[in-house]
């Protein structure tokens, strides 16, 4: 049952909102000395931001006020989410019940919300770090990379490992199924994009959305993000000062990019908009950005959102709210002031 963001109380859903940049600081999640986050992800019913901890710790937060949300009383017990070792990805499933989060040490864990318990293990999903973990659209499997270059589907109910995916020559940044499960898509440090048959694990296509630039070495691919309401387009992030729109065949049908006096900055994360109108984009120095996915126009207004830099961020589901994480203890939340 939905709660009340501020109060604990039942309320209707969160209502979507037109698609803006954020442009406020809406609130800051703190962690103590010594402790840093190093992975974020909203809810998929946009209650909650989920945040994984160097310290092994997965806490579930109000974000419009950035403290632990109230409703979820194993919390504030003491009786914490927790892997053995840093938590480096995260994601919720589409039912919003459970949240699986991927540790450093190779293994991945899925657990319940509403109690905190664990649900299922995956003790040797990679044999390194797990950099990336999504739930398919059923929620009955568990899609996965890791720095040892792979990417795996878990069976959900079984535990096993169902299908496996090689061909990146380095490790593996993000992952996403298309929204009819048919394709399994994924980004590497190795500066492409492959687009694979679930079924079979065949790589369809490879795409190196950086060979355009000439003279410069191939970026890292960071992200791969599906475009909400355009099923066969996504949006692929490269640390550079390019953002590419590709299509499910593998053809690069546009590029974003930075004004020319900006050409000399690098995109480090990036999220598209709840109803895929923008990208919103942080560069180096921590300065969001936007892009209109139909024109490939950068907007004209940009906002400095942390003082440290930025190391990823997440965009809720439904309002023009996006969380950022750094290495300096703070998740600093935006919002737009027509939409929080």
């Amino acid at each position: 049952m939905p709660f009340d963001l501020f109060y604990g109380k039942t309320m209707q859903p969160l209502r979507p909102a037109e698609d803006r940049l954020p442009d406020r600081h809406l609130a800051t999640v703190k962690f103590p000395k010594k402790q840093h986050p190093n992975s974020l992800a909203f809810s998929t019913k946009g209650e909650y931001l989920a945040t994984g901890s160097a310290d092994g710790f997965v806490e579930i937060w109000n974000f419009m006020i950035g403290k632990l949300a109230a409703d979820l009383r194993y919390q504030s017990q003491g009786s914490l989410m927790m892997m053995e070792e840093a938590v480096t990805s995260l994601s919720f499933s589409h039912s919003g019940d459970l949240v699986c989060s991927g540790a450093k040490d190779g293994k991945i864990r899925v657990w319940k919300i509403k109690s905190g318990s664990c649900y299922k293990r995956f003790l040797a999903a990679h044999s390194k770090e797990v950099s990336c973990v999504c739930f398919s659209h059923d929620d009955t499997q568990i899609l996965s990379g890791g720095y040892d270059n792979i990417l795996r589907i878990h069976g959900l109910k079984s535990g096993n490992m169902l299908k496996e995916f090689r061909g990146h020559s380095a490790a593996i940044t993000s992952a996403a199924f298309s929204q009819d499960m048919g394709l399994v898509l994924s980004t590497s440090e190795d500066g492409t994009l492959r687009i694979w048959d679930a079924s079979s694990a065949a790589c369809l296509h490879t795409v190196t959305p950086g060979a355009d630039k000439n003279g410069l070495s191939i970026p890292t691919v960071s992200s791969v993000m599906p475009v909400p309401g355009s099923p066969e387009t996504f949006v692929v992030c490269t640390k550079s000062p390019s953002i590419y729109i590709v299509s499910s065949s593998g053809i690069v049908e546009k590029t974003l990019a930075l004004k020319e006096e900006l050409q000399n900055k690098e995109f480090l994360a990036a999220v598209v908009s709840p109803q895929g109108k923008y990208v919103l984009a942080v560069s180096d120095k921590s300065v969001l950005h936007g892009f209109s996915i139909e024109t490939g126009q950068a907007l004209d207004e940009c906002h400095k959102v942390a003082d440290s830099e930025i190391v990823g961020m997440a965009g809720h589901p439904s309002l023009n709210v996006v969380a950022f994480f750094s290495n300096d203890r703070r998740v600093p939340i935006w919002a737009s002031l027509a939409s929080a």
